[in-house]
């Protein structure tokens, strides 16, 4: 505590005002909505000073009294030129209008300034809805965590599925925001699609190495997701279909300039078909699934300094079956699992220098499986229910200095529930419930500091995060350093390093590996403390004329007190006391390194990379305690994702993307050694037993068997008619895994021999798209 108040003292910095000095300060927006732009550059060409926009759109520039020529820049928008005599402190709101600009940009004060300047590309990595949206799908969704997958060092739970896995992490230790509020399950069909419906999304903010000290609660990587805010301009809209989903969204004023809305909703079809052919076969019962997603957003400006927005998302997947025999017996089966997350937000400006963020929220996942089953004389119930609530306020502060200065604070207060696993089995006779022990509750307090300096050539980010968690009389605390560094060896190539210490107090249960809705969220206890890492980076850049760019990274990550299920535990057992007697604690590394090489501008886009990286995990008791493979130890990953873009003709712009990936196998348990053991209770009397009902399969070495190299290659083509100024209509069709190779999804061990799984043959599809 005294090295982190003494380091805090040091930098925290002296307000002193220069003379002859004023700032000009604003948001950056969109020129047709409103909606306000992250990370847009503006720059002073007279004194060649410049700043970005910060999450919000508001940017504060202090520079001497006289004449300031500004130039703001967006990628995808026009620039802008403003001239103006800087006498006194000056709010601007400056609006941009879409376009591309073709000249080549030879300034180098020109060249687009970034959010966390002095992280790589590798550990920061920029992510446009434009590379989303244009990226080649399966089954024509679009989704924001399969591209991230293209990215050096990351890699996905299964092939197909939205879960994600960082520099050797597991999916959990991911902070996965949307509007600022943490979502604790991203998964839709058992993990095929994500919960997040592109046409809602404003900005995707992905970091993985150097996490500045204003995030905290995961290990491995944030993923930062805004939704829009809506049009405050004109009511508009989109309509789309895929042979998996329709989706709708509308947006507009709610009063001309002063305060806006959007409300965009996603739903499946498979239940629909399949009622209408159990009705057609006079079937005596009703099954099915679906899922759905709601997002809803309205802000409100108060004036130029004071907005208030308020946000909504929920999602739910459901899987139902309903079964009659005559009058005499019928039975009810639900299987259901989604989020609820929403939040209150205040972005006040209390002075041209101080911006600042107030944020109260509730985040909360829940999953439930019902049967109910019920003739004449009897009726039975069974129910699961698994929840995870999260309440928290936050405030954040940005403190503009200088131009080569920006102090940055805030604190986070927050409760958690935790009802991990609790089932309920009722009949006639009886009513039992188990695992209501494992209800928890616990409490977090955060604060945090950022020193971010731009220094020309030098550009770092020193902070800290101090935290606190309070569960069934057990307090942790712990100090978080946070620092990063970036610098000009010389002209376009640079060399970044950064450290970062992370504390994650809350685990997640998984038996699989792709985010199924059964795994469980529970909070540290005595027995098992909070998971801890440490990560250590360092990589090289060089830029091509702000066009190309070459990037390599190594990183060494070491993990503590990571958990996982003991051998031979597939889940709660009821009868058990408490989770933590059913898991193993350890220890885990990871260590690699990323190359990558990007071209930015252009009709011809894209992005190459590959990662040589190492994963593995350490437990007392398992595997005579010596080091294994973590599952997502795969040794190679190479991913190209590339865009190419006709010329437009007859108001008409078509474009083709291919996307490919290959990757080292997943790695699985898998039985090599077998014994007898003894029969159940009740059985040892019996005059016959089963082989099945004494033989035991066991495995020396945890994840002994590697899956095959898995690749495939994907493309896609567009065509998008501007029918009116406001108006077009977009077709896109895809191709998934062209040369139809049967990657293994999953093996599994019968009568001796290792069998494969495969899922995803060659699936062409088709998408369309309407924007009004």
């Amino acid at each position: 505590m005294k090295n982190f108040i003494l380091i805090l003292a040091f930098f925290t910095p002296l307000f002193i005002n220069a003379q002859n000095k004023h700032t000009i300060s604003g948001y950056v927006t969109d020129g047709s909505s409103d909606e306000r732009l992250t990370g847009a550059t503006i720059f002073n060409k007279t004194t060649g000073k410049g700043t970005v926009s910060n999450n919000y759109g508001f940017f504060s520039l202090t520079d001497m009294e006289g004449n300031c020529q500004l130039e703001i820049r967006f990628v995808g928008f026009k620039k802008k030129a403003l001239v103006l005599y800087l006498e006194k402190d000056t709010f601007l709101n400056v609006s941009l209008q879409r376009g591309i600009e073709i000249e080549e940009i030879k300034v180098r004060g020109h060249e687009i300034k970034r959010s966390n300047p002095e992280l790589s590309i590798l550990s920061q990595p920029g992510i446009t809805m434009q590379m989303i949206e244009s990226a080649p799908v399966i089954l024509g969704e679009h989704d924001i965590l399969k591209t991230l997958q293209f990215m050096p060092g990351i890699k996905q739970g299964a092939e197909n599925t939205a879960s994600f896995n960082v520099r050797g992490g597991s999916a959990d230790q991911n902070l996965i925001l949307l509007d600022g509020v943490p979502v604790y399950n991203v998964n839709h069909l058992m993990g095929f699609f994500s919960v997040f419906n592109t046409d809602a999304v404003k900005d995707v903010v992905l970091i993985k190495g150097g996490i500045p000290a204003r995030y905290g609660g995961r290990l491995s990587s944030v993923l930062d997701i805004s939704m829009k805010e809506g049009n405050l301009n004109k009511n508009s809209g989109v309509f789309s279909i895929s042979p998996v989903s329709g989706r709708f969204t509308y947006e507009g004023p709610i009063k001309q300039d002063k305060g806006a809305f959007i409300v965009s909703a996603r739903r499946t079809f498979f239940d629909i078909p399949m009622a209408a052919i159990q009705k057609l076969n006079g079937e005596g019962g009703v099954y099915g699934y679906y899922f759905y997603d709601l997002n809803t957003k309205a802000n409100w400006i108060f004036n130029p300094g004071s907005r208030l927005y308020l946000s909504l998302y929920t999602g739910k997947d459901n899987l139902f079956s309903n079964t009659r025999v005559g009058n005499d017996w019928k039975s009810r089966y639900r299987y259901n699992w989604g989020n609820i997350t929403t939040v209150l937000r205040w972005n006040k400006v209390f002075s041209s220098k101080l911006f600042s963020n107030f944020s109260l929220y509730y985040s909360r996942f829940r999953h439930n499986e019902l049967g109910k089953a019920k003739d004449k004389n009897t009726q039975t119930l069974f129910k699961t229910t698994s929840e995870l609530q999260d309440i928290s306020f936050k405030s954040d502060f940005d403190f503009y200095v200088s131009p080569q200065y920006t102090f940055r604070f805030g604190s986070k207060l927050s409760h958690l529930v935790f009802n991990p696993n609790i089932i309920q089995v009722k009949s006639t006779e009886s009513d039992i419930s188990f695992n209501n022990q494992n209800r928890t509750q616990a409490a977090r307090a955060d604060v945090y500091f950022e020193n971010a300096f731009d220094l020309g050539k030098l550009k770092l980010n020193a902070g800290g995060r101090l935290s606190g968690y309070f569960t069934e009389g057990k307090n942790y605390f712990h100090i978080q350093p946070r620092f990063s560094a970036g610098f000009e060896l010389f002209p376009h190539i640079n060399i970044s390093t950064s450290y970062t210490q992370m504390v994650q107090n809350i685990h997640l249960l998984t038996n699989s590996s792709f985010g199924m809705p059964t795994d469980l969220w529970v909070a540290s206890t005595d027995k098992v403390g909070p998971q801890l890492a440490q990560q250590f980076t360092m990589g090289l850049s060089k830029q091509i004329r702000n066009e190309i760019s070459f990037n390599i990274e190594g990183y060494y990550k070491r993990m503590h007190d990571v958990v996982r299920f003991d051998e031979g535990v597939a889940f709660l057992n009821p009868k058990e006391s408490a989770w933590d007697r059913n898991v193993l604690v350890g220890e885990g590394r990871a260590y690699g390194m990323e190359f990558m090489t990007q071209k930015n501008s252009g009709r011809l886009t894209g992005m190459l990379s590959y990662t040589l990286s190492w994963s593995e995990r350490k437990y007392v008791g398992l595997n005579n305690g010596n080091w294994f493979p973590f599952k997502y130890d795969r040794r190679h990953d190479v991913s190209f994702l590339a865009e190419y873009r006709f010329k437009e003709s007859w108001k008409t712009t078509r474009s083709f993307s291919i996307g490919f990936t290959l990757q080292s196998g997943n790695n699985l348990s898998v039985a090599d050694v077998e014994y007898e053991g003894l029969l159940t209770p009740g059985r040892e009397l019996a005059d016959y037993h089963y082989d099945w009902e004494v033989i035991r399969q066991t495995y020396d070495n945890p994840n002994n068997f590697k899956m095959p190299t898995f690749h495939h290659l994907d493309i896609g083509y567009s065509i998008v008619k501007q029918k009116t100024d406001s108006k077009s209509v977009t077709w896109s069709f895809s191709v998934y895994n062209v040369y139809n190779r049967m990657n293994p999804w999953y093996y599994y061990k019968s009568e001796g021999k290792v069998k494969q799984v495969s899922l995803f043959p060659i699936i062409p599809s088709v998408g369309f798209k309407y924007e009004f």
